[in-house]
């Protein structure tokens, strides 16, 4: 079974709420959703791979290495 979080972050770069999924759709649309309340979401599998993000990434996480 796969999961995937899904972390929201404010425009410090400070995480505010993680959610997490076992479907890959569901974790996308909370992604969208927390982007839209905190300014920044971001969605990694169970091993830390890069599944999406919405909103403008903080400066303070750095640049996102793929």
């Amino acid at each position: 079974m796969f999961t995937f979080t899904t972390t929201a972050y404010n425009s410090q770069g400070e995480a505010l709420e993680t959610e997490t999924q076992t479907d890959s759709w569901s974790a996308t649309e909370i992604c969208l959703t927390l982007s839209e309340q905190f300014g920044y979401a971001e969605t990694l599998d169970a091993w830390g791979k890069h599944c999406g993000e919405y909103g403008d990434r903080p400066v303070a996480l750095g640049q996102r290495v793929y």
